[in-house]
């Protein structure tokens, strides 16, 4: 199995999962459809996991990453989202590279009143008002995505 087969299984299951896609939730799906995938199983489909039961709280950090051509307000604009839901930046990075523009943060939404994929959709919708791409990934898919 590629790693890029491996990024689709997660990104199919955290899609799938929606609301529900804790870590441990993710980790079960993308377990049990490797050991289908190492039967023999003709497709990598996620019908109809069975993931334990999910976490009441998210908790943990997200890894945003952010590029495209600069312009004045994309990180006003990013911060302002987090700020709004109440996450605490931890780290940053950016860069401008000739006319493009490039982030990564860490950021720790566990005490955020708003899930992940709240957040994520919000980040991603703010890129997409400036014309930059936004991606938010969770630490721990992040982690378990590299160990292999």
């Amino acid at each position: 199995m590629t790693e890029t087969e491996l990024r689709r299984i997660i990104d199919l299951a955290i899609e799938e999962l929606g609301e529900k896609a804790t870590k441990e939730n993710v980790e079960a799906v993308v377990a049990e459809v490797i050991k289908e995938y190492e039967k023999g199983a003709p497709s990598l489909t996620l019908s109809n996991p069975k993931p334990p039961q999910p976490s009441t709280q998210e908790t943990g950090r997200i890894l945003v990453t952010a590029f495209g051509k600069n312009r004045v307000g994309i990180m006003s604009a990013l911060t302002t989202v987090l700020a709004e839901h109440q996450c605490d930046l931890q780290d940053v990075s950016q860069k401008i590279m000739q006319e493009f523009f490039t982030l990564i943060m860490i950021v720790d939404i566990s005490k955020s009143p708003s899930n992940f994929m709240r957040i994520r959709e919000a980040l991603i919708g703010a890129g997409e008002r400036l014309g930059v791409s936004v991606h938010a990934q969770h630490e721990d898919i992040f982690k378990a995505m590299h160990r292999v």
